[in-house]
């Protein structure tokens, strides 16, 4: 049984606090009268569109929870048990002049879910104590609980991100996600990338290099030459499309990523950071350490791990390998994982992988873009936790 969302305060709006409710209780009270009987259907649909796609938690908040009886947005978090399940594109659609700011979250990121609820409660304007609305999808009648708080400074940059949102018209891209192959490959793989990426809003990017010898792996002066020309090509692609890069790197693509990563090393941003990294073949060492970048230069990595690779696995991880011209970077972190754990950092590990056939269609679809769509602000939410940690 549920209690009876309460009568709104003198403000016009819902007291403090997390008020559960059933779709039909929500709809009987938000879209009775008749300035917003229009909007009855489309959140019946927005309900249905949840439980099809078996999301366990609605949260709404913004003026559509008022008395405002002309209403401009209405702002829905919708959370998932697993990042895998949340669907590819941010909703965000407009009826009858009502904005739908539908986002998504799961209960592998609860902090970035209670980030999102504090601000819903502290309104766009400053104000403090609003209430929020919590959709009861499968009459489980069970109120969630906020545990993560964050301070005023990570409240202020939530708002900044989530406002900038509304900047962006409704074909908005997830980002911009560049591809860099490894040694002897013209990235044939790219084709199952592109459309799949394309169609799911992103804007695929391959990077391609010229020099593209074994001997890059023993000649200092020609990886440098390919990390030089991928820094002037990074920035350029940040400054054509303005908007969050995220990165598939395979093989040598790993060292390029890695090298650039280091070359701003003095606790500084890089002139482009990344919002999310995957690595496929790894040639970095198992001890680069990925947690240095958290929130400064990088939001997430995640990293396929192949025992089986018939290359990698032949990389030394000793300090001799400089005498034989390779990079102290070098390692066998695709076959043997990296050491130096982060919050950042995930790593799978299948026996089923070799060097090359992670990069089909079963993985990108199942692994890597559900990984890239849950982590599409990452960095945002990285950097909160990097200037709390630093004290800046």
């Amino acid at each position: 049984m549920y209690m009876t969302i309460p009568s709104f305060d003198n403000r016009g709006k819902l007291p403090k606090g997390i008020h559960i409710c059933s779709g039909y209780e929500f709809i009987n009270r938000f879209c009775a009268s008749d300035s917003r009987k229009q909007f009855e259907k489309p959140i019946c649909d927005i309900l249905d569109f949840a439980k099809n796609r078996y999301a366990i938690h609605i949260f709404v908040g913004g003026s559509f929870i008022t008395d405002n009886n002309k209403p401009n947005d209405i702002d829905c978090v919708m959370v998932f048990l697993k990042d895998k399940y949340i669907p590819p594109y941010t909703e965000r659609v407009s009826i009858a002049g009502l904005r739908f700011d539908i986002l998504y979250a799961s209960l592998e990121s609860r902090d970035i879910i209670d980030s999102y609820l504090r601000l819903f409660s502290s309104g766009r304007n400053g104000e403090e104590d609003l209430g929020i609305i919590q959709i009861d999808l499968y009459e489980k009648n069970e109120t969630w609980k906020i545990k993560h708080y964050p301070d005023e400074e990570a409240l202020e940059i939530i708002k900044r991100v989530y406002n900038d949102r509304h900047l962006i018209d409704i074909n908005e891209k997830n980002g911009v996600l560049v591809s860099i192959h490894g040694l002897l490959s013209k990235a044939e793989w790219n084709m199952e990338i592109a459309p799949i990426a394309s169609n799911q809003g992103w804007v695929v990017a391959p990077y391609v290099y010229d020099t593209n010898t074994p001997d890059l792996l023993f000649n200092s002066r020609k990886r440098n030459k390919v990390v030089e020309e991928f820094r002037e090509w990074i920035y350029d692609i940040q400054k054509r499309f303005d908007n969050k890069i995220s990165i598939i790197a395979h093989s040598f693509g790993s060292y390029i990523i890695g090298a650039y990563l280091t070359g701003f090393d003095n606790e500084e941003c890089p002139p482009v950071c990344f919002n999310s990294i995957i690595l496929t073949g790894s040639i970095l060492n198992p001890e680069f350490d990925w947690e240095k970048y958290r929130g400064l230069s990088v939001g997430k990595v995640y990293n396929t791990i192949a025992p089986n690779d018939e290359y990698v696995k032949f990389l030394p991880n000793a300090d001799w390998k400089k005498l034989i011209g390779m990079s102290k970077l070098f390692g066998r972190s695709g076959v043997e994982g990296f050491n130096n754990e982060s919050p950042m950092l995930e790593q799978r590990s299948n026996e089923i992988f070799t060097h090359t056939n992670t990069i089909k269609r079963d993985i990108l679809e199942t692994k890597w873009l559900p990984f890239l769509n849950a982590n599409k602000n990452a960095l945002d939410f990285e950097m909160i936790d990097y200037f709390k940690r630093n004290k800046l």
